[in-house]
């Protein structure tokens, strides 16, 4: 062999060598696939979210890939969740009981992605129940689903608060398909920011019960457990919001612990209670929102609050005798300027009062409305989900 050849040969084998460890590191960290839907005018919103919550996963260590509109198509989504350890998806739901029968399995509890690559925001197509029972998670996977309608037990926005049976039923019905995927529990997060259930799962040693509880949304005021009927041995969890409606829901084996999700730790399958075996005495305190602490959240406000209407302060009354208050029939963000793209400062939950401080008509209604909350935060509301005066 001559000294060329050598050298030649060396090289090739350091890079390869290198392309080994490459390979065996992304092996070791646990797989995390984010799949954003779209969702019409908002997509922008939930990319910001979905990409927000990889960047997340990213700092915990894991191999991230993350798939958007209008790149988000079934055959992509699906070649993608191929042995994920941790699923999620933001984008539109479709469940049951819902106003629209029969019951189904080809479009219902499911994935609304791209129907094509290049679709524009307002295109979207359910691939339920049938299709997602095929996705083949990694075993004792865990799945997040953001945004969704009926997965929580929600219903879709404007629509009546369902009864806690429906919204059970709701729950079960969304996880089914996942749980026989390979997933070993599924989160269902309304809106807002859902990253603490990365940290649970990354981070600590908490059952999945735990973690459900450890969250800035938990309110454990009407909170219930139910066996899953899809599901063998599986439970689920409602912890409905202060207005009633149901945006925090969990179901899968709420004993498995993040431990034995990270392959840490053998899962005992008749399951291992622990110390967090129920949710805690008082709802948990939610992160103080310091500068720096979550990007998109201004200091004092956070997300969820809704102060009590008796904590406006006296002197609004006496300012501004003319006051336009009006109550939100909706969840919505409170942002720094009129428009979807302006930064997120925090959440007005349903039911909240809000004074009007300003209108910006659009060419098109709703109109966007500065408000100032009963805790004396500022920012623009989306009209269409603000009652008259």
């Amino acid at each position: 062999m001559t000294f060329a050849m050598l050298v030649i040969a060396l090289a090739t084998a350091g890079t390869s060598t290198v392309a080994h460890q490459r390979a065996a590191d992304v092996e070791s960290r646990p797989k995390v696939v984010v799949v954003v839907g779209p969702v019409g005018q908002r997509t922008a919103e939930y990319e910001a979210e979905g990409r927000r919550l990889a960047a997340h996963a990213r700092g915990l260590g894991a191999h991230v890939t993350g798939i958007y509109p209008p790149r988000a198509t079934w055959s992509r989504v699906a070649r993608a969740a191929q042995g994920a350890d941790l699923f999620v998806y933001l984008g539109h739901g479709n469940g049951w009981p819902s106003p629209y029968p029969p019951f189904q399995t080809v479009t219902k509890n499911g994935l609304g992605l791209d129907p094509y690559e290049g679709a524009p925001n307002s295109a979207h197509r359910y691939y339920g129940e049938r299709y997602v029972q095929n996705l083949r998670l990694a075993k004792d996977s865990v799945v997040l689903l953001v945004g969704l309608c009926y997965s929580t037990g929600n219903s879709e926005p404007g629509m009546v608060i369902p009864s806690r049976n429906v919204a059970e039923q709701r729950v079960d019905n969304y996880g089914a398909g996942f749980l026989r995927a390979g997933a070993r529990a599924v989160f269902a997060e309304g809106f807002g920011d859902s990253s603490y259930i990365l940290d649970g799962l990354f981070r600590s040693d908490l059952s999945m019960r735990g973690i459900f509880w450890s969250g800035w949304r938990a309110t454990n005021v009407d909170a219930s457990t139910f066996r899953s009927e899809r599901t063998r041995g599986m439970t689920g969890i409602l912890d409905p919001q202060l207005d009633g409606d149901y945006y925090h829901a969990f179901v899968g084996d709420a004993d498995f612990r993040a431990s034995h999700w990270r392959g840490e730790t053998k899962p005992n399958d008749e399951g291992d209670g622990g110390r967090d075996d129920g949710p805690p005495q008082r709802p948990p305190e939610r992160p103080d929102d310091r500068p720096g602490d979550r990007p998109g959240v201004r200091p004092g406000v956070r997300p969820g609050d809704r102060p009590n209407d008796r904590d406006e302060r006296p002197s609004d009354a006496s300012a501004e005798p003319a006051a336009d208050r009006r109550r939100t029939t909706g969840h919505l963000h409170l942002r720094n300027g009129p428009g979807s793209s302006e930064r997120i400062l925090g959440y007005v939950l349903r039911g909240t009062q809000v004074l009007v401080l300003e209108t910006r008509e659009q060419d098109r209604p709703p109109d966007w409305l500065r408000v100032r909350l009963p805790n004396g935060s500022e920012g623009w509301v989306w009209g269409q989900w603000v009652g008259g005066r």
